[in-house]
This record gives structure tokens, sequence and C-alpha cells, in this order.
């Protein structure tokens, strides 16, 4: 009976497998015990038992040959090497077998195990898992300047909150009203006082009023600016200013300037239709224009 053992590694880490092969070739007037070789019954502490492998094999000169393989896992730290443990096999002879219990007469194979290499990164005999690491104390000056910059944080971010208030307000404030339906509503408002004929110098007059200020304030709407108190002469200023087109500004200009002169003209002075019907062409292309 010759007893054979081979190792797939020399040496192992923590938790690493590896296979433990013993293999006996023996005549065939023995024969061997199986059904106890699983990994519940196998023991081979300190290494842990993973899974166990058996295959009897038949040569032609009608010896056997037996192959038992065990998966094994190392977690062994703190040295370099270690043997495994003793591997026993149970056999019995073909002549003496009892016909009423197969194990009367059963005799034990001892196997000594190899020596296989441990590897680890720890140290040999190692203090703690982790080096001590020493803590410097927090100096109490330290706290005073940790109080007052918190102290800062907390009053610029009440700052920035009041900010964002009064802007949100300003805003709001400063919307107002559409002001598109603001300039048609003006433009509405304008063409219905336009009178039906300049015969009359009241209705004239009335009219440049009635034009001077339509056209005042659907300019401010325009411009998105107070313009109700500018003369002709600062209206082109402004507009010119916010970057209107030149034609626009000469004609806002123009018509404002004519108003104003002919609104504070003498009472009885003989309406001029050829005038108030040019201002109303003027109102009605401006009107168009500025949209």
């Amino acid at each position: 009976m010759t007893v054979t053992t081979r190792l797939d590694r020399t040496a192992v880490w923590p938790g690493d497998q590896f296979h433990y092969l013993i293999i006996v070739e023996y005549p065939s007037d023995y024969e061997f015990v199986l059904d106890n070789l699983t990994k519940e019954t196998v023991n081979m502490d300190p290494f842990q038992v993973i899974d166990v492998g058996k295959n009897l094999i038949v040569q032609k000169n009608s010896g056997r040959k037996l192959f038992v393989d065990m998966t094994l896992a190392n977690f062994a730290t703190g040295q370099t090497s270690t043997q495994i443990p003793q591997f026993t096999l149970y056999y019995f002879r073909k002549s003496d077998r009892s016909a009423v219990a197969d194990q009367a007469a059963a005799e034990s194979l001892s196997v000594p195990g190899p020596v296989i290499g441990i590897r680890s990164t720890l140290p040999s005999d190692p203090e703690d898992i982790r080096d001590a690491v020493t803590l410097n104390s927090w100096n109490h000056n330290r706290w005073i300047f940790a109080a007052v910059a918190g102290i800062c944080g907390v009053i610029l971010l009440v700052g920035l909150g009041r900010e964002a208030v009064l802007f949100v307000r300003r805003m709001k404030a400063r919307k107002g009203p559409d002001r598109h339906k603001s300039m048609e509503a003006v433009r509405a408002r304008w063409v219905s006082g336009i009178p039906s004929e300049f015969t009359d110098s009241k209705s004239c007059s009335s009219f440049y009023d009635h034009s001077s200020q339509s056209l005042k304030e659907y300019m401010g709407y325009y411009l998105d600016t107070s313009t109700m108190g500018l003369t002709p002469e600062e209206m082109r200023d402004e507009m010119q200013r916010l970057g209107a087109k030149p034609d626009l500004t000469q004609k806002v200009a123009k018509v404002l300037e004519v108003c104003e002169r002919l609104r504070y003209a003498q009472d009885g002075m003989p309406a001029d239709t050829d005038v108030a019907r040019s201002i109303a062409h003027d109102m009605q292309e401006i009107l168009k224009a500025a949209r």
C-alpha cells in the first residue's frame, strides 16, 4: 500500500483556498470506507474544509487507486508555515469482511500532512491591527475664532436673505401691469379721441393736448421709463440715450414740438386742418412703429 500527498500551492495568504490531494495505491484485497468522507465529518483544524471529493479507479493489474481531494481555506496568521493535520482513512480486508457488520475488522491508515507556507502582511506578534495615533488637543483659543467665524456666517446669511427679499419686492413693484397691454389701451384711447373734422379750433386744441399726453404715456411704456414730464427736447435726448431708432426719435420729437406750440397758441386762431391731419398721420405711424 503506497500513500502520496500533493498540494497545488506551496504557500497561501489568509482567506486563500487550496487543494490537498491524497493518493492511495493498494491491491484489490483491501476496501476503503468512503461514506464518512464529507466536509461535515472531516476535521482539518485550523484549516476550514470547503469541499471533499473522492474517486476510486480500478487499474489494469486489478489494483486500486483512491484519490481524496480536499479543498481547504486558510485563515491563520502570525506564523510563516504550518503543517496540515494528520488525516485518517479506514479500510478492511475483504477476506475478513463480516456479512453482519462491515466495519467489524476495519483498520486505520494515518496520512501525515505536508508543510505549507503562510503569508501575511501583518508583522509577527503585532500590538494592534492599526498603529496608534496621538491626537493633539485643540487649543482653547481656537474656539474663539471658530465662534466668531460662525457668527459672521450667520450675519452674512441673514443679510443675503434680506437683500433677496428686497430684490423680489422691487421686481414685483417694478413689473406692474403688462406694458404691451397698456400700450394697446393708450392707442385705443387716442384713436377714440380723434375728432371727425378738424374745422373747429377748440376741437383741434383738444386734439393736440390729447395727442401730446397720449404720445408721452405711450413712449413711457415703450421705453420702460417715466416720460410724462419731459419736454420735446428732453424726450429726444432720452430716446437717443436708450438707443431708440433715429427716425422714430425725430418723428416723436417733431409731433411733441408741434403739439406743445399749438396747445399754447392764442385763442381765436383759426384751425389749421393740414397741420392737424399731419399730426394724426404721424401719430398713427409712431404707434404702428413703436410696438
